[in-house]
C-alpha cells in the first residue's frame, strides 16, 4: 500500500506564531508530536534550500548566494549594459537605470534572481545562477535520483514557479491520485514571506494568512490521515522567520564620504541585509574594514566566523569582505531596489532568533536532526515510512 511523506515548506513562518491564539492546530501538533529548532546558515532561502537538498554546508557546494563575482560567467546582457554605462551616466540616475535593467532582463534574460539595481560600472563583473527555485537547484534532481535508487521512492515538488495559487488543493488532489508506491512530496508555500516583506511580519495581512493556513494544515492532515493512516508522515518546515524593519542604512553613501569610488576602488554586491566586497588592493581593503568597523549596526563576518558558519570558499566569488547588519536593519538602496525598503526582513546571522528554522513532524525519530542540512538524510531515511 502507498506510503507518503508530505514535507510542507512554509517560507518565513515565525516560530512565535506557534501559539493557540494564532495557529492552534500547529502549536498543539508541535507539542504532541515532534518539534525541533534547527541551526541555520547566514543568508537567504537560496542557501538554506541548497543545504537542505544537498545535506552539505555552503562551503562544500559553493552555493550560498544566487549571484557571485565572475567576469567570465557574466551574461552578455550585463556586459552590454556595462558598455552603455560608460557612454551614458546612468549610475547617477538609479531609477532610470533600474527600469532599463529590469526591462531588458524581462525580455532577454528571464532566468536567475531578479537583481535589477546593480550599478552599470560593475554589472559586467557579476554572474547569476540560471536557476532560483528549489526544484531548479541541481541538488533537487540529485536527491530525486538517490531516493529512487535507494528505496524506490518518488520525490515530487509542488509550488512556484509552476503552481502559484491553490497549492494545498493541488496537493490533496495529487496525493489522492498519485500512483507512486512510496513518495515524498515537498510543497513550497512562499506566501508568508511575500506578505512579510510587503506589509511586515506581524501585520494584519500576515496574521490573517497564518490563521487561515492553520485551518488548512489541520484539514490536510485529517484528510491525508483518513487515506493513509499510519503510512503518512507529516512534516512542517520553516526555513527562517522575519523581523520588522526598524532602520535603513545607505552603505554606498558612507563609502563615498570616505572618497572610495565604486567600480574603481572596489566592487560590491549589496543585498537587503548582507554586503559583499572585492577591494582593488590591500590598502583599499584595510580602509573598507576600518569604515565597516565603525558601523555599530552591523559587523564583518571575519575568517573565524566564516569557519564557524561554514562559508569559507575556495575562491572569492562571495567577496573578500562580508558584512551583515543586525536584525531589523536593511541596506537602502540595495542591488535589488533603489527605493522602498521591505517591511519584513531576514538574512542575518544564524544565532539570531529571526534566522532560525524549525521542523514539526507527526513522527518522532531518533535521527539527530539539528541543522537544516540534516533534513536531507532525514528524507533519505527509509525508516520514516514505517508506521
Amino acid at each position: 500500500m502507498k506510503r507518503l511523506v508530505t514535507f510542507l515548506y512554509i517560507d518565513a513562518l515565525n516560530s512565535s506564531f506557534l501559539n493557540p491564539s494564532i495557529m492552534p492546530f500547529l502549536s498543539s501538533f508541535a507539542k504532541k508530536y515532534y518539534y525541533r529548532e534547527l541551526r541555520n546558515v547566514p543568508g537567504y532561502s537560496f542557501a538554506i534550500q541548497s543545504c537542505l537538498l544537498s545535506g552539505k554546508y555552503p562551503e562544500e557546494t559553493n552555493h550560498w548566494m544566487p549571484y557571485f563575482y565572475s567576469p567570465e560567467e557574466s551574461p552578455l546582457l550585463f556586459k552590454t549594459l556595462n558598455r552603455i554605462g560608460t557612454i551614458f551616466p546612468l549610475d547617477r540616475l538609479p531609477f532610470l537605470r533600474y527600469l532599463m535593467v529590469r526591462g531588458s532582463r524581462k525580455f532577454l534574460l528571464k532566468d536567475g534572481v531578479q537583481a535589477n539595481n546593480i550599478p552599470l560600472c560593475e554589472i559586467n563583473k557579476m554572474a547569476l545562477y540560471s536557476y532560483y527555485y528549489m526544484c531548479e537547484l541541481p541538488f533537487f534532481s540529485e536527491l530525486q535520483e538517490l531516493l529512487e535508487k535507494t528505496s524506490q521512492t518518488r520525490l515530487t515538488y509542488l509550488g512556484p514557479p509552476k503552481i502559484k495559487t491553490q497549492l494545498y488543493a493541488y496537493l490533496l488532489e495529487y496525493a489522492r491520485t498519485s500512483e507512486h508506491e512510496n513518495e515524498v512530496i515537498i510543497a513550497y508555500d512562499d506566501t508568508l514571506d511575500r506578505l512579510g516583506h510587503m506589509f511586515g511580519p506581524h501585520s494584519p495581512q500576515c496574521l490573517h494568512y497564518a490563521k487561515s493556513l492553520d485551518h488548512v494544515l489541520s484539514a490536510i492532515y485529517q484528510k491525508l490521515t483518513s487515506i493513509f493512516g499510519k503510512r503518512l508522515v507529516y512534516f512542517i518546515f520553516s526555513d527562517h522567520g522575519q523581523c520588522e524593519c526598524s532602520y535603513q542604512f545607505n552603505l554606498l553613501s558612507e563609502l563615498d564620504k570616505k572618497r572610495l569610488k565604486l567600480g574603481d576602488d572596489y566592487l560590491c554586491f549589496i543585498d537587503a541585509t548582507l554586503a559583499l566586497f572585492w577591494p582593488k588592493d590591500k590598502v583599499i581593503k584595510e580602509k573598507i574594514l576600518d569604515i565597516l568597523g565603525e558601523i555599530k549596526m552591523g559587523k564583518v563576518i571575519d575568517a573565524h566566523a566564516q569557519k564557524k558558519y561554514h562559508i569559507r570558499f575556495n575562491d572569492e566569488r562571495y567577496g573578500e569582505i562580508i558584512f551583515v547588519l543586525k536584525p531589523g536593519g536593511t541596506f537602502l538602496p540595495n542591488f535589488f531596489s533603489p527605493f522602498g525598503a521591505m517591511k519584513g526582513l531576514h538574512g542575518y546571522l544564524p544565532e539570531e532568533d529571526v534566522q532560525k528554522g524549525f521542523l514539526i513532524s507527526s513522527k518522532t525519530f531518533s535521527y539527530p536532526c539539528k541543522h537544516v542540512k540534516d533534513l536531507r538524510n532525514l528524507l533519505l531515511d527509509v525508516s520514516v515510512f514505517n508506521g
